[in-house]
């Protein structure tokens, strides 16, 4: 009974803390900044596709890894899901990740 009341006042607090959020004011104040900071920072790009690189050429290792983890007859679906997640959270990036790390800010 405790376990479900403490789920229940964390979800209150969530959903508390959401709803006050909606009504937090996003404008910090209107000012410009210049054409220098409003530019792509290059650099920083392509340091994220090169660190997106060297952690999808991971990918084989980790496979390798988690099929000497199981027995022999998991083998094969151990490693076909770490290629799997592999092509699932590239999309995820390219969709999400790519504009929450490098869009515009919001409130900032």
């Amino acid at each position: 009974m405790l376990q479900r009341r403490r789920w229940w006042v964390l979800f209150a607090l969530t959903a508390l803390f959401s709803i006050a959020g909606l009504f937090m004011s996003s404008h910090a104040g209107d000012f410009n900044l210049s054409d220098k900071l409003q530019a792509r920072d290059y650099a920083n790009i392509a340091w994220m596709i090169t660190a997106t690189i060297f952690v999808l050429m991971m990918t084989p290792g980790l496979a390798f890894f988690y099929g000497g983890m199981v027995r022999a007859k998991n083998v094969i679906s151990t490693m076909l899901q770490s290629f799997i997640v592999m092509g699932v959270v590239s999309v995820i990036w390219v969709v999400f990740g790519f504009g929450l790390a490098f869009g515009d800010d919001i409130g900032g």
